[in-house]
């Protein structure tokens, strides 16, 4: 059975509150889904060839293919990002490029539901907008119908690579002002943020009714 919603992750990082969130949303469904992690594939840019113009099929050769078939039979996409220098990191930006091949002629996204999740730093470091309406915009450029935008409180790479404290160029002071001792307090995991949480199992359950309700017309 081909899955009824399809999440996408584009944070490189083992376990990431984005990959949580985007697989909280599936679970939520309660319908076939599947999970993808894109630092897991090989998915490049688009090169503007215009190759797909006449079949609507990439012919770049990398694992796109595999997914634009997954993503052309669901009904549902869930798309996770996180905005490093302020805004949508490669990995997720490259898949929203080869979307554009879904889109000549046939518009094979229109009518799909989608969901957003961008983790950023937060605690006022800059991106986590801009990259939550860059995918938002992408998405309804493809005729999509963009049901929320998840927005998950993370932490900085700084926090575990070990020079974060002393480093000129660490984020921590931006995060956390003078008090750049890495603690175990400071690090954020999306379960601990309620409100997010729950809305992410809502618009699971959201795209289920949404789903059945397009089924049974």
């Amino acid at each position: 059975m081909k899955p009824q919603v399809i999440g996408i992750s584009g944070s490189p990082v083992k376990n990431s509150n984005t990959d949580r969130t985007v697989k909280e949303v599936l679970k939520s469904t309660g319908l076939e889904t599947e999970f993808i992690k894109l630092s897991k594939r090989k998915v490049q840019p688009c090169i503007a060839c215009l190759g797909c113009t006449k079949d609507n099929v990439c012919k770049v050769k990398d694992d796109f293919q595999e997914i634009a078939e997954k993503v052309k039979h669901a009904g549902a996409i869930v798309v996770g990002g996180y905005p490093p220098y302020g805004t949508i990191d490669g990995f997720t930006k490259a898949f929203l490029e080869r979307l554009f091949s879904l889109r000549h002629q046939n518009g094979l996204n229109r009518g799909k539901l989608a969901v957003t999740v961008v983790t950023g730093i937060g605690r006022g470091a800059p991106g986590i907008d801009e990259a939550s309406n860059q995918i938002a915009q992408a998405l309804t450029m493809e005729g999509m119908e963009v049901l929320g935008q998840l927005k998950v409180v993370g932490n900085p790479e700084c926090m575990v690579c070990g020079f974060g404290q002393s480093c000129p160029m660490s984020a921590l002071p931006w995060v956390f002002g003078d008090d750049t001792e890495v603690t175990p307090e400071k690090f954020c995991q999306v379960e601990s943020q309620a409100e997010t949480w729950g809305e992410a199992h809502r618009l699971g359950k959201e795209i289920n009714n949404r789903l059945r309700q397009q089924h049974a017309m």
